[in-house]
């Protein structure tokens, strides 16, 4: 008798690590996701208020000796390639998180959706406000090959901080942690992620689209966001641990 019940036992493993990691309350989740929406949006009005295109005084005038010289890295030329490259890496990124979130019960991979989707939201809302709000200038717009058409673009005011490099490692760290919790600790799975997230970060910095401190920030931003929420979001119910040569599972009831 023992026996079977340590065989079902067994066997039921895989279906309560795969159906219990996120719970989900779906009309708060909408109310999340509508509220995070709405500022996210709201900021494509404000944005086009609160920047001014710069005058060409105020661009000549630029010195990159104000630039702290942990950032000077940045000041790399101006590169269509690698910023094409950037957004490559950026849906492998992405892509490999959805790939750690599927799931072929309908009802967990809607609950892990909502959690991804409040994760991106809130984190590009985050990242756009702080962009508008603290309108630092791109690298490129040091470089004086560059046009003045060009610097003088809203877009060129966007470097602090990487909305890319908030973005990938916000999805890294939710694909890693649903992954991880679900299988234990993967280091073939959390180089794919992570890697594609850093290669994300150094090539915006290559293309001369951002500062180091930019990508930085924004890693840390977009992870910490990330974490928050598939943390408030781990149901409370099932708490899993695993060891070298053990995975202990409690269910309260």
């Amino acid at each position: 008798m023992k026996k079977i019940l340590l065989l079902l036992f067994i066997l039921i493993i895989p279906y309560l690590l795969n159906s219990y990691i996120f719970e989900v309350d779906k009309l708060e989740s909408f109310i999340f996701i509508s509220s995070a929406l709405t500022l996210d949006l709201s900021n494509n009005y404000f944005d086009r208020r609160i920047i001014e295109a710069p005058t060409n005084l105020e661009l000549d005038v630029l010195d990159e000796d104000d630039i702290p010289f942990f950032d000077r890295i940045g000041l790399q030329p101006y590169s269509a390639t690698l910023k094409d490259y950037s957004d490559y890496t950026t849906y492998l990124a992405i892509g490999s998180t959805l790939y750690c979130l599927y799931e072929s019960d309908k009802e967990i991979l809607l609950d892990n959706l909502l959690v991804f989707s409040e994760i991106m939201i809130a984190q590009s809302a985050i990242a756009k406000w702080t962009k508008t709000l603290s309108h630092r200038y791109r690298p490129f717009v040091y470089d004086e090959n560059i046009s003045y058409d060009k610097k003088k673009q809203r877009n060129s005011q966007h470097s602090f901080y990487s909305m890319h490099s908030s973005t990938v490692f916000a999805a890294a760290t939710s694909g890693y942690y649903y992954y991880s919790t679900n299988y234990g600790h993967n280091i073939f799975m959390g180089s794919i992620l992570f890697g594609s997230a850093s290669a994300t970060a150094i090539l915006r910095v290559a293309a001369a689209q951002h500062f180091p401190s930019d990508v930085i920030i924004g890693a840390i931003v977009g992870s910490g966001v990330s974490y928050v929420i598939c943390k408030y979001h781990q149901n409370k119910k099932l708490k899993l641990s695993f060891g070298y040569d053990s995975v202990d599972i409690s269910y309260r009831f």
